[in-house]
């Protein structure tokens, strides 16, 4: 009986029916009452745009936020704006849905991987769709460029990485595996390739002397836009706001940040260890949990991407056999107190009274982050390996 349930938990179709269910549910539940105001402002900036009026300023009358992404964005939101304004909605929820669910099931993960890291984050697709946002799409093409890399597919990996990163600059993430290129000179040159394709794609509605501009534009608003996000409770919610909240001090984010890439970094030196899937796994899991614990743009719906990197740790992290119970303490923790803290199955006065003021969604994941990067220093991924995958197919 118990292994009949463990299969039809780790069933694939189980699994996309559960997780396309669920940001179907959340984006039908947003119809009645037209509580979509994110998805007006990117449908919009494809009318502003074909009409070259300015992208970055605030249209009260219309939207309630500033539009953010690049100009290149509103090509991809033109299929979706030009549908009713209800349909296109909930068709853009389940497409970014979908594309997120797609790259992970492209990953190189047995089946009851694939199913942890699926089942661990689904609660955050309640969260990210409701907020329609652009976040899953970015997460997958970061994750896309990981794969395409892997498979040797450089060119096409070159086009996630750019065209994620001419949107919303988040894209730029999937430089982090440039090391692991068999085909670096490929890679390079894609990335020249797409990035002047990309560039050139909004001329095919509007002047290049608009489309130039509205770059220029988008720098000026990101800047703003970051002062912004570090004074707002319902942003910055990261290591930095964490630190700023619980500390109370005023300091450059820089003293944060700066040690971070390096710790980031290190693992790179361990040359050796580039061969081992493993490891490249972790690099992965390190990178999505960075661009959300170091961004001040950080909001509830960013941990979707965060939980999707604690599954991928806790499935290929090479300690299953030195320190099983910290793993699942860490990974029941971040479940808990990143994932169901903003639900109703969390108590509200220690949600609105201390997770909420003090950006504690980022602890659990922080935890986890300074984990991998201890592991990717410490451990020798290619004698851990077997050692390690007998123990979690036991488990």
């Amino acid at each position: 009986m118990l292994e009949r349930v463990k299969r039809y938990i780790q069933s694939p179709v189980f699994l996309f029916i559960l997780w396309m269910g669920v940001a179907l549910f959340c984006s039908l539940s947003l119809m009645p009452k037209g509580t979509y105001s994110n998805y007006v402002i990117f449908s919009q900036s494809f009318w502003h745009a074909i009409s070259s009026s300015p992208l970055y300023i605030e249209y009260f009358h219309e939207q309630k936020d500033l539009f953010l992404y690049g100009i290149s964005f509103t090509a991809l939101i033109s299929t979706f704006a030009l549908l009713p304004r209800p349909l296109g909605m909930v068709l853009w929820c389940l497409a970014n849905s979908g594309l997120l669910y797609y790259a992970v099931s492209k990953l190189n993960l047995k089946r009851w991987q694939f199913a942890v890291v699926i089942l661990v984050s689904v609660n955050d697709v309640f969260t990210a769709v409701l907020s329609q946002q652009y976040g899953m799409g970015i997460t997958a093409m970061i994750i896309f460029s990981y794969v395409l890399i892997e498979k040797e597919k450089d060119f096409w990996s070159a086009l996630m990485i750019v065209f994620g990163t001419m949107t919303k600059l988040y894209g730029i993430v999937g430089l982090a595996f440039f090391l692991f290129s068999k085909h670096k000179m490929k890679l390079v040159g894609g990335l020249v390739f797409w990035a002047v394709i990309v560039f050139l794609l909004p001329m095919l509605y509007a002047s290049p002397e608009y489309v130039v501009h509205s770059y220029k534009e988008w720098f000026d608003v990101l800047v703003y836009k970051n002062g912004l996000n570090q004074f707002s409770i319902n942003q910055n919610i990261s290591l930095l706001g964490m630190l700023h909240r619980i500390t109370g001090a005023s300091f450059s984010d820089l003293w944060i940040i700066v040690p971070g890439m390096i710790l980031f970094a290190l693992p790179y030196l361990r040359v050796r260890q580039y061969g081992n899937e493993s490891f490249r796994f972790l690099f992965l899991s390190s990178a999505l949990l960075f661009m959300v614990l170091f961004s001040t743009g950080t909001e509830t719906y960013g941990y979707l991407t965060a939980m999707i990197a604690v599954g991928i740790w806790y499935v290929k992290t090479p300690t299953q056999a030195t320190t099983p119970g910290l793993n699942l303490f860490l990974l029941i923790f971040c479940i808990l107190l990143t994932s169901l803290s903003t639900t109703d199955l969390f108590p509200r006065f220690i949600r609105m009274d201390y997770v909420k003021p003090y950006a504690l969604k980022a602890l659990p994941c922080t935890l986890i982050w300074l984990k991998i990067v201890w592991e990717q220093l410490t451990q020798n991924f290619v004698r851990s390996s077997e050692k390690d995958r007998n123990v979690l197919t036991k488990q």
